[in-house]
This record gives structure tokens, C-alpha cells and sequence, in this order.
């Protein structure tokens, strides 16, 4: 194809409409050679940059939404899997009374604390950030992680109780590390493309968090059915515990591993449209690359503050939810009573509580896919999040350790957990997809990565909580 000279004036709109069609030629036919795209200088045509980036808004793609989906369930799975396992932790350190009654705080304190101190930094590291690396990076170092989790759920009945309990936060704090990459990640790709991406991370979030405890349940199930075989109740709650959190923490390595495939395959796929925003490392195509406008957080929180509230303090009560998950029991359970097998026992009753708790967060969250279903206004987001508070003094009626409960129903307890998840999936999703209506073109990214930064300072401020929650339930 033969381009019309620059050298006259009069053929300069002539030839920006060849550079035009070359670019969404090589972009369109031939996605894989993205190498081609660097015969444009996009510095000297910007306007070919931010057309085409807003044509990825205006489009959804089933595959590319689901590949958001996959990375949102690999985003919390890590997160998840510490809570689920609750009742593998109060086997592990049954003979210390500090560390079982508050290993859960201390978990939630060291995760939320090192998430947000991870993300303070990454959310001023805008001009230069390589997102798509700190995915890919958030997502091996959870592959590694949790494979060497799975080996010593098996190994560490041999160590001693305080540095198994040391191991376990350093794995803690690694996780959230991990979870803080992608989560910055994430969000600022996602808001390169349409707003239903952002909805997709959200709901992979809630699945993420209704799979690890199915599968807690299920191991739990059957490893006592294959031991209930031939044996009788010697054989020990926390052998059967162990085992089973092996086979739930390698599937949580399993599941991070698939979602790193499908997160390179989105990525070859629109590696075209990421380059031109700048969202890469840019190697030596620096020069040809887009400067980012680094957005100050106080510009960010002028303009986002009543989301930015919603978001925080919907995630600051309900980080009361898993020490009331860990703590109360079923009210027709009394121990020595109930069959192995029972659903009634802690280590599958723990479990399914998380369970009901995350199904209703999926549901808020799938809800919000749906437009006319969405709460547009930021200051009845704010309000709706404080409303939630109600939900703390309710579950002080229900059978927290075995003490007896006001409502002696376990039903009224179920229908509490699924209603404070529905709650936190829906306002939680309607105040990070409104985030992009607020500000600027280019402030998208970094608004992205600022909500994800109230998300976790309010997990954080609610860690730090639970700690005087404990206090008063003990």
C-alpha cells in the first residue's frame, strides 16, 4: 500500500487516514504480529490512540469478559482459602488458647494491613506501572505459594505450634501481596475496556469465594467417609482436617495456574490496544508509547468520595463476618453427639456458613450486571453501606460457641449470612463499575486502582476491629 507523501500540506489528512487504515488492518487481520503496529508513531497521532481505545469500551466480548471473570476468581481464591479453613486452624492450634480463639484475627490483621500498604504504593506508582507484569506476577507468586501450603498442611502436624503459626502468616502476607498486584492490575485494564470487564473481575471475586468452600466441604466429606470405612472414631478430626485442606490447597494452585493461562491468552489477544495505553513495560518501543498523567489520590477522592466511602466501609463490617463464621455454631449441635459425618459438625457447619455467605455475594454481584438493577447514586451507595451495620448486633442472637442463641434457629442464622453477602457483593459492585462515570478519560486507570485502594483499607480497618469483636464474644 502505497501512502500519500507528507511533504504536502494538502495531503495530510490524506495520509493520516492511510496511517489509520493500516493500524486497524494490522489490528483487525492480523492480531498476532502487533509488531507491525509499530511502523505508526502514535505520539504524533494521539487521536488514532484514544479512538481506538474507546471503541474496546463500546464493544463486549463474551471470551474477553469471561478471561476477566477467570482473574477475578484467582484474585481472592488465596483470600478465601485462609478464611475456609477455619476449621483445619482451630484443630492446628487447639492447644493454644490465644492462637485458636484469635489465629483468625491475626490472619485478616496481617493480610488487609500488608494489602493496603501494597497498594498505597502501587496507587502512586501510576506514570511507570507495568500493570499487565504486576498480574502476571501476583499470579505465579500464589501458584508457588499455595503449593508449598498444600505440602505442609500434610507435614506440619511435626512442627511446633509457633512457628507453624509464623509460617502461616508469612504465607499470609505473601498472599496479599500477590492479591494486591493483581488486584491493582486488574482493575486499570479492566476500565481500558467496556464496564461489564469490571463487573466480571467482581464476579470471579464472589466465585472465588463459593468454590474454595465447596471444595472444603466436599474433602472434608470425603476423607471421613473413606475413614469411616473399617474404623472407628479414633482415627481423629485433625488427621481428616489435614488431608483435606492438601486437596483444598492445591486446588487452589490448580485454579491460579488456569487462570494465568487464559490471563496470557487475553493478553496476546489485546496486547495491541494495552501497548497504545501505555499499560506495559514498553522495552524499546518507549519512545512511540503515550505518557501517563500521573493523577494525584486527593483529585481521585474529590471526585469519587462517596463510592470510595461505600466501597470502604461496606468491606469494613464485613470483616466482622468471618469471626461470627468461625464462632458460631449450629444450634442442634452437641459434641459427641453428631455422627462424623454430620453437617452439623464445626468442620463442615464452619464451612458452609462461608458458603451461604458467598453464594449471597455472587448473587449481589451478578445482580449488578444488569443495568437497571444498578444504585447510581453515590450518596445512596454511602448511605446503603452504613445500613449494614444492623446485621452486627443480629448475629449476637444466634449460637456463637455453643452458648445458646436468643433465636434457636439455624435457619435464622442462614438467612443472615446470605443477606449480609448479598448486601456487600451488590453495593460493593455498583460503587467500583460506577468509579469510571466520574472523572476523566485519562484518570480512568488510576481511578480503577484508587477504588481498589478503599476496598482494601476499609478490609484493613475492619481487621483491625475484629480483634475488639473477639474480645466480646469471648
Amino acid at each position: 500500500m502505497t501512502m500519500a507523501s507528507s511533504s504536502d500540506p494538502a495531503n495530510r489528512f490524506l495520509l493520516q487516514d492511510e496511517q489509520r487504515t493500516a493500524f486497524t488492518d494490522s489490528y483487525t487481520f492480523d492480531p498476532d504480529m502487533i509488531h507491525s503496529t509499530r511502523d505508526i508513531d502514535a505520539a504524533s497521532d494521539s487521536e488514532v490512540v484514544i479512538t481506538k481505545i474507546k471503541s474496546t469500551k463500546e464493544s463486549y466480548d463474551s471470551i474477553e469478559y469471561f478471561s476477566f471473570l477467570v482473574i477475578g476468581i484467582a484474585m481472592l481464591w488465596p483470600w478465601n482459602c485462609f478464611l475456609s479453613a477455619a476449621a483445619y486452624f482451630q484443630e492446628r492450634f487447639k492447644s493454644s488458647d490465644f492462637l485458636r480463639e484469635n489465629f483468625q484475627s491475626c490472619i485478616m490483621t496481617t493480610s488487609t494491613i500488608t494489602a493496603t500498604v501494597a497498594m498505597i504504593v502501587l496507587s502512586y506508582q501510576q506514570k511507570h506501572a507495568k500493570y499487565t507484569f504486576r498480574v502476571w506476577l501476583a499470579l505465579v507468586m500464589n501458584i508457588i505459594n499455595f503449593f508449598i501450603l498444600a505440602l505442609t498442611s500434610i507435614t506440619g502436624g511435626s512442627w511446633a505450634i509457633t512457628p507453624y503459626f509464623i509460617y502461616i502468616l508469612v504465607s499470609v502476607l505473601f498472599s496479599a501481596m500477590a492479591t494486591s498486584l493483581s488486584q491493582n492490575g486488574a482493575f486499570a485494564i479492566a476500565n481500558l475496556f467496556a464496564p461489564m470487564y469490571t463487573q466480571g473481575i467482581m464476579v470471579g471475586q464472589a466465585i472465588a469465594g463459593v468454590l474454595p468452600s465447596i471444595a472444603q466441604i466436599l474433602s472434608v466429606i470425603t476423607v471421613e467417609s473413606t475413614r469411616s470405612g473399617g474404623r472407628d472414631g479414633q482415627t481423629g478430626e485433625g488427621e481428616a482436617t489435614s488431608t483435606s485442606s492438601f486437596i483444598y490447597f492445591l486446588t487452589a494452585s490448580g485454579v491460579t495456574t488456569v487462570s494465568l493461562v487464559f490471563f496470557l491468552k487475553f493478553y496476546r489477544k489485546q496486547r495491541a490496544v494495552i501497548n497504545l495505553a501505555g499499560t506495559i513495560d514498553r522495552g524499546d518501543n518507549e519512545a512511540h508509547q503515550p505518557a501517563r498523567r500521573h493523577i494525584p489520590l486527593l483529585v481521585l477522592f474529590s471526585k469519587l468520595h462517596y463510592l470510595a466511602f461505600a466501597v470502604f466501609y461496606t468491606f469494613g463490617v464485613t470483616m466482622m463476618f468471618p469471626v461470627f463464621a468461625s464462632n458460631i455454631l449450629s444450634v442442634n449441635y452437641a459434641e459427641g453427639v453428631s455422627s462424623p459425618g454430620s453437617w452439623l459438625r464445626p468442620n463442615v457447619y464452619i464451612p458452609f456458613a462461608f458458603l451461604v455467605w458467598n453464594i449471597g455475594d455472587l448473587i449481589g454481584r451478578v445482580v449488578c450486571g444488569y443495568p437497571q438493577y444498578n444504585m447510581r447514586s453515590p450518596r445512596a451507595l454511602a448511605i446503603a453501606s452504613l445500613a449494614r451495620t444492623i446485621f452486627i448486633p443480629l448475629f449476637f442472637l444466634c449460637n456463637i460457641s455453643g452458648s445458646g442463641s436468643a433465636i434457636s434457629s439455624d435457619g435464622f442464622y442462614i438467612f443472615l449470612q446470605l443477606w449480609f453477602g448479598i448486601t456487600n457483593g451488590y453495593i460493593s459492585s455498583c460503587g467500583m463499575m460506577g468509579s469510571e462515570s466520574f472523572v476523566e478519560e485519562d484518570e480512568k486507570e488510576a481511578a480503577g486502582g484508587f477504588m481498589g485502594l478503599a476496598l482494601n483499607l476499609g478490609l484493613a480497618a475492619g481487621s483491625l476491629c475484629s480483634f475488639i469483636l473477639v474480645r466480646i464474644i469471648d
